[in-house]
């Protein structure tokens, strides 16, 4: 079988586009397709990726030499990649549950945090709380998907703290603020949910995305066939404004 090698570019500046006198640096980062599926995650001047069965860690603050700084095994695979505050979280494979770092400095220090929710969840983190559901075709709990969110407190010192669940399926991309879970629902679309009473205060009829994104006041959700856009100013009443093609 053909390995997957993946290239990630560093730009110092614009100017480098626009110039041939100057060849553009690239490294060579992990050549293994979970590097894609877990993600990357950013913090400050640190890059954290999956590489195969290790997490790595980059220093980015020249980005046109990354400098690799660390590697830490993870036993049973990398599955995702979250960043809440300063902790990594490291959604392990085969339902392991995850790991989770302290990587304020850059490097990784074990918290002593242990979540639950492992490679059968998606996830999506917000204040003290952790909402967490069963990826389509997969099932933390029996033979039965579980069709609900479950949310989580997780300012526990150690374990997560089960808090209630929101009664929706079938999600396949979530992200949240501080007052409101975006939920995609495949079919039935984006579910507006308001955190304060655990309910749906909106149902969009919209594409089933796969992917959701905020930056300020704007959400961005990525399907099939397009990349959507809302304006959140107001985040329980998402207004779409545009809508690009792939």
């Amino acid at each position: 079988m053909k390995k997957i090698y993946i290239i990630y570019i560093f730009l110092l500046s614009a100017p480098l586009l626009m110039s041939t006198s100057k060849p553009i640096a690239v490294r060579y980062v992990a050549p293994y397709k979970k590097v894609a599926q877990a993600g990357i995650i950013i913090d400050g001047n640190h890059l954290f990726i999956a590489d195969n069965d290790n997490l790595v860690s980059y220093d980015i603050s020249q980005p046109a030499t990354p400098a690799e700084r660390e590697r830490q095994r993870i036993s049973g695979g990398i599955d995702t990649l979250y960043m809440y505050h300063q902790n990594l979280i490291v959604c392990k494979d085969n339902f392991y549950g995850s790991d989770v770092f302290d990587v304020s400095s850059g490097s990784f220090v074990s918290s002593g945090i242990y979540w639950p929710w492992g490679s059968c969840n998606k996830v999506a983190l917000s204040g003290d709380k952790a909402f967490v559901t069963d990826k389509t075709g997969y099932t933390c709990t029996a033979e039965n998907p579980d069709h609900s969110v479950k949310i989580y407190r997780i300012n526990t010192p150690a374990a997560a703290e089960f808090v209630a669940g929101i009664n929706i399926s079938d999600v396949s991309a979530m992200i949240a603020t501080e007052t409101t879970l975006y939920a995609s629902r495949g079919k039935e679309g984006l579910a507006v949910i308001d955190i304060a009473t655990n309910t749906v205060k909106t149902g969009i009829a919209s594409n089933s995305y796969y992917q959701l994104q905020i930056s300020g006041n704007k959400l961005f959700a990525r399907a099939k066939s397009s990349l959507d856009c809302y304006d959140i100013t107001h985040p329980q009443s998402p207004v779409l404004i545009s809508e690009f093609a792939n």
